[in-house]
């Protein structure tokens, strides 16, 4: 595995950075209830499909398809940019995809070091900050950034919509740096359905790399690294979904290091993805060498899943999770699913289940081992024996990959004869793997089919 920056990789296709495909990840909501409930809980059940707005065993799917850059100009109320055609055919497959085109007629703005805020935005005559682009955007508008550093404050506050959301790409994967000195948080998202793809983020002062207070946004292949953090009560992230009754957020694709870069030993309250609302997917991230926990979700957090992502050489745990009292509607957070993930060589627990969850969590076909304390470990450092333990189907003796390497740059995938190989339940498990191959029969343990 590595890291490309001319193409993006997102779920097994490689793409050319005018073309990004997330393809369709199932994921079963089947193994977000648990599938041995009583009669006696189908009216939790309705209640959940009120909240979520799914059946508990219909999928979720998340896609997108940005259009392709280079659409033919068109005017727009005598200015240049460029419009997309709203058409787009879809590469060929070997599995099904959904697609999320941009509106017919979107607006399309482009920025560039060497552009200027006096520019139109358009391709010809580029914008030079992205949060000059951000305050022209308006729902179903498209920013190209260029290659190139970008030392602004960027805050997004337009939302897109349901069917017209508003994208800022990266043109060329981790190639628009975000690179800012001082405290403030370089990039600060308070609108909803918003993409935000392919960035390099850093500062020299700053508590959070990315910071979101929406709803329905997307945060998609970027590197959030080398964030200093401050370890307070108050704390920091790499990436954060704030706003407590802010929901339904997804954080995919990202790889997020050396968060807490100023503290060598643990910080509890720095973490690399921070996640503290409703809903949501975690998904196909990388998150290793930070100061606290590799994926925390607190707060508000309720009815996530935390899937396929790799985890490791975290100063506190690999993934947490726990509800405190910020949840809006006074309850437990409920029906998290923690599943084929690689957890380990975390300082202290692979997984811990904090305080204020309740009782249908589901931990299944995880890689946890070698992390210092224990592969798993509730509020008060214990675990449910066997017989009653929510976890199944993890592996916590070396899987054998075919080559690990501590900065994310190894082959995680599985040696022939690994004990992992066909030792996973489909209970839990996304219906596509990190690369985006279909698990199909046996079903391994871990983020990769063979």
């Amino acid at each position: 595995m590595h890291f490309p920056k001319k193409y993006y990789i997102i779920g097994g296709i490689i793409l050319a950075c005018s073309l990004i495909v997330i393809p369709l990840i199932v994921i079963p909501l089947s193994g977000v209830l648990n599938q041995k409930q009583s009669t006696t809980n189908k009216q939790k059940q309705q209640k959940q499909q009120e909240i979520t707005g799914l059946a508990p065993h219909n999928p979720i799917a998340i896609d997108l398809q940005i259009p392709q850059q280079g659409a033919t100009p068109k005017a727009d109320n005598n200015q240049e940019n460029a419009k997309s055609t709203g058409a787009s055919t879809p590469p060929a497959s070997q599995y099904p995809q959904m697609y999320l085109t941009a509106a017919s007629g979107a607006t399309q703005y482009y920025v560039s070091p060497s552009g200027s805020d006096s520019n139109s935005g358009s391709q010809a005559s580029p914008f030079a900050t992205i949060q000059k682009a951000a305050q022209v955007v308006k729902p179903g508008s498209l920013v190209h950034v260029l290659p190139g550093v970008y030392t602004q404050i960027i805050t997004i506050n337009t939302s897109g919509t349901a069917n017209a959301r508003i994208t800022f790409l990266s043109d060329t994967k981790w190639a628009a740096q975000i690179k800012t000195t001082g405290s403030k948080v370089p990039w600060t998202t308070d609108a909803d359905y918003i993409d935000i793809i392919g960035f390099d983020i850093t500062s020299d002062g700053a508590r959070d790399g990315l910071v979101n207070y929406g709803s329905y946004t997307r945060t998609l292949a970027n590197h959030i690294h080398d964030i200093p953090g401050i370890c307070d009560t108050t704390g920091g992230s790499g990436m954060t979904d704030n706003g407590y009754t802010s929901h339904d957020n997804d954080i995919i694709g990202n790889v997020v290091n050396n968060i807490g870069s100023s503290y060598p030993e643990l910080c509890q309250y720095v973490h690399a993805i921070y996640h503290s609302n409703a809903r949501g997917h975690i998904l196909n991230n990388i998150a290793f060498d930070n100061a606290g926990v590799g994926i925390n979700l607190w707060h508000a957090a309720t009815d996530t899943v935390v899937a396929n992502n790799l985890v490791f050489n975290n100063k506190q745990h690999g993934i947490s999770i726990g509800t405190n009292t910020d949840n809006t509607n006074g309850n437990d957070g409920d029906n998290f699913v923690v599943a084929n993930n690689i957890i380990i060589y975390n300082a202290l627990y692979g997984v811990r289940e904090r305080i204020g969850v309740g009782s249908h969590d589901q931990f299944t076909n995880n890689i946890v081992y070698g992390n210092g304390k224990a592969a798993f470990g509730d509020e008060n450092g214990n675990w449910p024996s066997a017989s009653g333990s929510k976890d199944t189907n993890t592996i916590t003796t070396d899987v054998r990959f075919k080559m690990y390497k501590a900065d994310g740059t190894g082959d995680y995938h599985l040696q022939v004869g690994s004990p992992a190989i066909n030792g996973g339940t489909t209970l839990g498990a996304p219906s596509y793997d990190y690369d985006g191959t279909p698990r199909q029969g046996g079903i391994d343990i871990g983020p990769f089919q063979p």
